[in-house]
């Protein structure tokens, strides 16, 4: 009895302890985030809040010997999120541990219980990457949270943004400011927003501060006569990269294309019979992800969690995922339980994660 106990105190915070390398090592994305230097821990407070920017200093024309004004700028706000959590428990009974005693079952048994809570909470948390925290107050904020869509219509390329992140509306010009309207009514990407975004230009920043771009991939605006995905996907992931580098400058250029499987099928037999050779993406491969491809520089990927028929544009230097504690997992036990009259084990997850949603997309059918 005294050896087992002493095997398992011994094993478990050594197993545990690699429990997050284990998950990163297993998903592109996480481990793009670990690689990237996108992981923060030791956070703490009672609630999670940072500041970005949203405008820019005015600047005004001067000639010799004006009279100068000065004033100060507000150039910041503020979002906020609270923690979220996640656990994954089991237990061994002390009959169970008398009924096995002496043999080595009793430490086969222990090899499942960590291998199985490690692997679910995997599995869960790469999940709720992809998730809306506003629907619950306790998991975490995944990339729909911000991904709120409002009108589009058949022939438009973007959905509105319509949703809401950190206490902010993700609206265009939800903090004023104002956008092109020169390619005219027509022509403009999306008919209800009736300016020239996500083209155009704006001196006026905070148009757009807090908003993604919804890239509607079923659109009868992309040139090729058809609404299929196959046959625009190209266009759709060039227009995408455009969108997200013109409006946010180099910084702004998406890491990744997470796609559901449908979408990356399509998207492989189309380069195959246009190319007949795929390019890797060199980093991914280096990486251990020898099925990454590559365009213009950025990841593509499919994702088991991404929902069909969809897939997310991120940038992975405008996201943190924040932990409260110095590993990505905490780990708790084995602890015996008087009451239970066995050892509880538990592995777990407080923090939740940062975004700058201008600097992401989604793409999908929204008409």
């Amino acid at each position: 009895m005294s050896e087992w106990i002493g095997a398992v105190n011994v094993t478990a915070p050594k197993y545990l302890k690699g429990a997050s390398d284990n998950t990163i090592r297993g998903r592109f994305f996480l481990k793009m985030l670990e690689q990237k230097g996108r992981f923060e821990f030791n956070q703490n407070s009672f609630i999670c809040n940072w500041d970005v920017e949203f405008a820019h200093a005015p600047v005004e024309s001067y000639g010799d010997a004006g009279l100068i004004t000065f004033n100060r700028n507000d150039l910041y706000r503020q979002l906020n999120i609270d923690w979220r959590g996640y656990i994954a428990t089991d237990m061994m009974y002390m009959k169970e541990s008398l009924i096995n005693q002496g043999d080595v079952a009793i430490v086969d048994r222990y090899g499942r219980i960590v291998p199985n809570l490690t692997k679910g909470i995997t599995n869960r948390f790469g999940q709720e990457l992809f998730t809306d925290g506003s629907l619950s107050t306790t998991r975490i904020h995944g990339l729909e949270t911000f991904m709120g869509a409002g009108a589009c219509g058949a022939a438009d390329r973007v959905a509105v943004p319509a949703g809401a992140y950190g206490g902010r509306s993700t609206a265009l010009a939800a903090e004023g400011g104002s956008w092109s309207t020169t390619l005219g009514v027509g022509n403009f990407p999306n008919a209800t927003i009736a300016t020239d975004w996500p083209d155009g230009n704006s001196s006026t920043p905070e148009y757009d501060f807090m908003s993604p771009k919804l890239v509607n991939i079923t659109s009868t605006g992309w040139g090729t006569g058809s609404t299929k995905w196959e046959d625009n996907c190209e266009r759709v992931l060039n227009q995408t990269t455009i969108w997200l580098t013109r409006t946010t400058g180099v910084e702004g250029r998406p890491t990744m294309y997470l796609m559901s499987g449908d979408l990356f099928y399509g998207y492989r037999n189309k380069v195959q019979a246009l190319r007949r050779v795929i390019v890797p993406h060199r980093e991914a491969e280096d990486l251990g992800f020898p099925d990454v491809l590559n365009v213009d520089g950025v990841a593509i990927q499919t994702d088991f969690d991404v929902p069909s028929g969809s897939f997310y544009g991120i940038n992975v230097y405008q996201m943190q995922v924040a932990s409260m504690n110095p590993e990505l997992f905490f780990t708790k036990g084995p602890d015996y339980s008087p009451k239970d009259l066995g050892w509880l084990f538990l592995v777990g997850f407080f923090g939740n994660c940062r975004y700058s949603p201008k600097y992401f997309a989604k793409g999908k059918a929204y008409a």
